[in-house]
């Protein structure tokens, strides 16, 4: 498909909803905005294979989902080796960071579901999405998507009940 028109439309109706879906994937604008960037480019880089018949948001989400991915793992590889870093350097007694401190409570009970967890929750709940919509997105089973969601429901509703105690 040569037009892109069509691509451009799309997303300055939709890059919104794309950032937001990588801030709540990754909680850090920088790197919600890389992920959103490095989708943009594969979609250009890739946009003459596109099948005009199938759903444009569809494709850019699972894009994003793939490189909100790779930016986790990054982060963690990264995170892994700054956390022996510090504590080689810094005194035991230190407490948590002030940061760690102020999160939100939402936030801090959405971390503690696991990415595809999380993923799984957000296209379903935001952005309205079905099961079978949401494992092609993902790349993985109908029934998968569904476990996943169960889980997240599970975790959610238990800190949930955690908190009001």
């Amino acid at each position: 498909m040569e037009d892109k028109k069509y691509l451009l439309e799309f997303l300055e109706k939709d890059g919104g909803n794309l950032m937001s879906f990588a801030l709540s994937l990754l909680k850090n604008w920088p790197d919600a905005e890389d992920a959103c960037q490095e989708t943009i480019v594969q979609l250009l880089k890739h946009w003459d294979d596109f099948d005009c018949n199938k759903n444009l948001r569809n494709w850019a989400l699972t894009i994003l989902y793939h490189k909100c991915l790779d930016q986790l793992k990054k982060r963690r590889r990264f995170g892994q080796f700054f956390k022996r870093a510090a504590a080689a350097y810094r005194p035991a007694e230190e407490g948590p960071s002030e940061e760690y401190l102020n999160w939100s409570w939402r936030e801090s009970i959405m971390n503690q579901l696991k990415p595809k967890e999380r993923a799984c929750l957000l296209l379903w709940g935001k952005e309205g999405y079905r099961a079978e919509e949401i494992a092609g997105i993902l790349g993985c089973a109908t029934g998968t998507v569904r476990v996943h969601l169960f889980q997240a429901r599970k975790k959610l509703k238990k800190l949930v009940e955690k908190g009001n105690e």
